[in-house]
């Protein structure tokens, strides 16, 4: 499974999605920088234990200051990969806004048209030739949803539900 999927998220989902990652990485850097701390006290008890002559002293202090050592490397290799997550995620961000702010302004015009009932006066040959225009328009992104992971079995939305043109309303 692949965390950095943002598919099906909105913009203001996607950096909720993003912040959880950023907030445990930080947790985690918390945790290493807790653990640095006291790897450096450590080090120091083996030092002294090993100035003074007491072996079995510096003998247990190096066990311990191993234990921790052993514990920082998962915790620092976790931290990265997350990380490396939220660096990835933070780059498919501007093409989720992107895609919820792009506007067709002919497709806009036209449903507008239809809703107040100006394109009605016209002749039949351009109101129909609007509606397929319409729902040529819906199908096509009705089709890139599906390729870029939406429904593949929705049902296209517009001003006609995606019915025959001139089943509109009267």
């Amino acid at each position: 499974m692949d965390d950095t999927d943002l598919s099906g998220l909105d913009l203001v989902g996607a950096k909720a999605y993003m912040m959880d990652f950023a907030t445990n990485a930080r947790l985690l850097r918390k945790d290493i920088a807790a653990l640095d701390l006291e790897i450096g006290t450590w080090t120091k008890r083996v030092a002294l234990a090993e100035g003074k002559g007491m072996a079995e002293l510096a003998q247990a202090a190096k066990t311990r200051l191993g234990e921790l050592e052993a514990k920082r490397g998962p915790l620092a290799a976790e931290a990265a990969d997350i990380e490396a997550k939220v660096a990835r995620i933070r780059e498919k961000l501007p093409g989720i806004a992107a895609r919820e702010r792009s506007i067709d302004a002919d497709r806009l015009l036209a449903e507008l048209q239809l809703m107040t009932g100006e394109l009605l006066g016209d002749d039949s040959a351009k109101l129909e030739e609007t509606m397929r225009k319409l729902e040529t328009e819906t199908a096509v992104d009705s089709a890139l949803a599906a390729m870029k992971g939406g429904e593949a079995g929705a049902p296209p939305s517009g001003p006609t539900g995606g019915g025959e043109p001139g089943q509109g309303r009267p």
